[in-house]
């Protein structure tokens, strides 16, 4: 059985650490904070966008006076998909329960199921980028240690990037894959095309019918203005889940492992006191001993 040194040495081994997860916890609540306000803010506005360019997608497709233009083509008419654009998104650091696991495990079977090519590999995080490695994948852009404030940078750059690449037919589809944003103890990993955008052909038809829009000067016109910020708002919206993702999974795992330094904390206590209290009433018990020889 340890001695009553070494029980007290692991006791303040364990409060140090204790110490430690109870920082990481605080610091990733002010963090999942801020991204979170982001993220709710920027929701309500993604969907807006979302439910705007299948409006005008409808009123295109519903009107056989409207020649669909290159950018309502990139909708209407998707091309078989053999070389796609994905952009993997996981964390620069670790201690964060399942978030990365989860998220890679969810990029393995995209790759295993995926039957196009991977042309062009965006990762966002150290996580991603050691995933890339491992499968033996060069990543054509790597996004590192970017802050909240960072995320438009990175959007701009692989919106336009995928974009032209999609005019000048390198690509035939962008792809996403991080963790959407339940709550800070549950995300759920995600792979989602951002385009060609998937297309209900009967709710696009009933929404065109039911609300009639004005559109200036021309549907395809206001098309061609809305898919560059569909596109950019969905990535930016992409980052903000998995960054609230990130640092509710970390909260959470930090603040497990501090109830259970806690719970150790107390089994460690509790036994040292066994101990001084086995060893006090032995040298009462020689005491005794002694005094009645």
């Amino acid at each position: 059985m340890a001695g009553l040194q070494d029980i007290r040495r692991r006791i303040r081994s364990v409060k140090n650490t204790q110490q430690v997860t109870k920082a990481m916890k605080m610091i990733s609540a002010v963090k999942l904070r801020k991204a979170q306000e982001r993220l709710v803010a920027l929701r309500p506005y993604a969907s807006k966008m979302m439910e705007v360019v299948r409006r005008v997608v409808g009123r295109i497709r519903g009107d056989a006076e409207i020649q669909p233009g290159p950018a309502a083509q990139t909708f209407l008419s998707p091309r078989e998909e053999k070389r796609i654009r994905v952009m993997l998104v996981a964390s620069d650091k670790g201690l964060c329960g399942g978030f990365n696991a989860n998220v890679l495990k969810a990029a393995n079977v995209f790759l295993a199921e995926c039957s196009a090519e991977i042309v062009h590999l965006d990762v966002v995080g150290k996580r991603a980028a050691e995933w890339a490695k491992k499968h033996g994948l060069t990543p054509a852009g790597e996004y590192l240690n970017i802050p909240l404030t960072g995320f438009q940078r990175v959007v701009t750059e692989i919106s336009e990037g995928a974009a032209a690449q999609y005019h000048a037919d390198e690509i035939d589809a962008l792809y996403v894959i991080y963790n959407y944003f339940n709550s800070p103890i549950a995300q759920t990993p995600t792979v989602f095309r951002v385009f060609p955008m998937e297309m209900d052909r009967s709710t696009e038809d009933r929404e065109a019918i039911e609300i009639p829009h004005l559109l200036e000067p021309d549907p395809n016109s206001v098309l061609e203005t809305l898919l560059p910020r569909f596109v950019e708002t969905e990535l930016l919206r992409n980052l903000l889940e998995s960054s609230a993702s990130e640092h509710g999974a970390r909260m959470a795992a930090m603040d497990k492992a501090s109830n259970n330094a806690g719970e150790m904390i107390g089994k460690l206590t509790l036994t040292m006191n066994k101990i001084r209290q086995a060893s006090i009433t032995n040298q009462i018990i020689e005491i005794v001993s002694g005094a009645n020889a």
